[in-house]
This record gives C-alpha cells, sequence and structure tokens, in this order.
C-alpha cells in the first residue's frame, strides 16, 4: 500500500491583461516618506511589468513564470518602491438573492452582466463589506420568472437557467450548507444592493520590496579591486571596470600650511572625464 503525498499546488496560468492589478508606492529612505505618494499606491499597467515568455530547453511554456519588469520612467529614482501585485478585483451590485424555479432548494446571486466582468465566475471569490467571502460554485445565464409560492396567493420572483446569452447570471455559492444544526439556518452569501468585489483566485497576492542604489555590487568591486592608472604628470587617478573602460575618475592634490608643510591629500571625483586616460592608450605607450 502506497502512502503517496497529495497536492493541490499548481502553477497560475493567468491572462495578464485581465487577472492582474499592480501598485506601487515610494520612499526615499526607510525613515522618510515621498511628497508624491504620501503613503498612497499608484496603479501601473501590467503589461508593461510582466512578462510571460519562460520556456524550458524543450521550447515547453512554464506557466506560473513571470518576469517582473521596471519601467525606468517610474523606477528611476534612488530609494525603496514597494510592489503590491494582487488579482484583479471588480467592483459589481447583487442585483438580487432568489432560487431556481425548478430547483427551490437552490440558492443563488444575480449579478448583470457587463464589459467588467468575466464570461465565467465559477472559482472566482466574492468578498462583502463585513469582511465575509464566498468562492463561486456555478454561474450560468438565467431569466427572471414570476411564480407562486404558498397557498398561491403570493408571488415571487424565481430564476430559470438559460442557454442563451443573457445579461443575467445565476451564481451558486459555497459554503451552502447550514452553518448551524438550525434547519431552516443558511450561510449568508449577500442582500440585494451590496457593493460586492469579485476577485479570481489564479493566484495569491505578492508583496516585493525594491531599493534603487546608486552602487551594485560590480560597481563596489570596480573602486576596491579594479585596475587604476595614477597619471602624476595631471594628478589623475582613473578607475576603469572590468572591459577597462573608464568608471571613475578623481583629481588629488596635496593641502600644504603656511610654511609649506603637506597638512592633507585630498583626492576629489572629477565631473570632466578626460577622455586622454583610455587604458590601452596608457599601457601601450599610446601617450
Amino acid at each position: 500500500m502506497s502512502n503517496g503525498i497529495f497536492g493541490s499546488i499548481r502553477p497560475a496560468k493567468i491572462n495578464i491583461t485581465n487577472d492582474v492589478e499592480i501598485f506601487y508606492t515610494f520612499r526615499p529612505n526607510r525613515g522618510e516618506s515621498s511628497d508624491e505618494f504620501e503613503g498612497k499606491f499608484k496603479e501601473l499597467n501590467p503589461n508593461d511589468c510582466l512578462v510571460s515568455s519562460t520556456k524550458s530547453e524543450n521550447n515547453e511554456v512554464l506557466d506560473g513564470i513571470y518576469t517582473l519588469k521596471l519601467p525606468l520612467d517610474k523606477f528611476s529614482t534612488k530609494g525603496i518602491y514597494t510592489i503590491y501585485i494582487r488579482p484583479k478585483e471588480v467592483s459589481h451590485t447583487i442585483s438580487d438573492v432568489s432560487y431556481l424555479a425548478a430547483y427551490p432548494d437552490v440558492k443563488g446571486i444575480v449579478l448583470k452582466a457587463n464589459t467588467n466582468l468575466p464570461i465565467d465566475l465559477t472559482g472566482y471569490r466574492i468578498e462583502y463589506p463585513n469582511g465575509e467571502s464566498r468562492l463561486i460554485k456555478s454561474c450560468n445565464h438565467c431569466e427572471p420568472v414570476i411564480v407562486n409560492t404558498g397557498d398561491g396567493a403570493n408571488k415571487t420572483t424565481r430564476y430559470n437557467l438559460n442557454v442563451a446569452t443573457s445579461n443575467l447570471f445565476f451564481c451558486t455559492l459555497t459554503p451552502s450548507s447550514a452553518p448551524t444544526f438550525k434547519p431552516n439556518a443558511s450561510p449568508y452569501i449577500g442582500e440585494v444592493g451590496t457593493e460586492v468585489k469579485i476577485i479570481n483566485t489564479k493566484f495569491s497576492p505578492k508583496v516585493i520590496e525594491v531599493e534603487m542604489v546608486t552602487h551594485d555590487m560590480d560597481t563596489l568591486s570596480y573602486m576596491l579591486e579594479g585596475d587604476q592608472i595614477n597619471d602624476r604628470d595631471n594628478a589623475i587617478i582613473t578607475t576603469y571596470n572590468d572591459d577597462h573602460e573608464i568608471y571613475h575618475q578623481s583629481d588629488y592634490f596635496v593641502l600644504k600650511d603656511n610654511l609649506g608643510t603637506p597638512i592633507y591629500t585630498v583626492r576629489k571625483k572629477r565631473e570632466n572625464i578626460n577622455t586622454n586616460q583610455e587604458y590601452e592608450n596608457i599601457i601601450n605607450n599610446e601617450y
């Protein structure tokens, strides 16, 4: 007998345009806030930030792996950026809470179709203003019908499922069983006119912190262990990167007191790079 392990986690396969929302905020440093953001998040276009073209060596697309791109026009300032990636949320109003005419024990909510709602909401999550949430387990087009209840004196609106395209959805939710042992109890699924949020469940929200800095490990290594040339005639120290391109230049000089005694040795970054200090030219005696 095998003691297997069964998992339910699977890679997300999403539509970047329809399933994702991305927001970001900025702080110059950890102890200071930005006047531009004032603790608020700005929205980004997910198509400008996510790329899903990751493939294996067999040219197979690997679902659930996306490359994050940061637009330079928004992420060029030195500081700390907090990026919030979440499933897209659609605000909607419950049109009705009722039953199926053919199955009076099946209760659900009715939503009006619009361009913001997907064609099939099965598997989506509904969040209510009171903090509760439910999962949509079925979603079908429907049409309202008037039926008699009780002794026929009272009439109410019920719904029939309709395969033809209509502007109404009848959605059943889970959990659907009674929350208590009371026979007449039923789980809360909302009320008519309630403003709800409809959210896909294809992936979990992610928060990423990115710090933009002046130097990275490579540029620090240039200054610590990169090749340097000290031009004694012009008093210039030039530092080169791994490709022997000029990375940094400094002027150096000595400060003396009134008696001409050296007091300080100064090294100051040059703003105007002296291009005559090319590495190959100097090493090959081309100066």
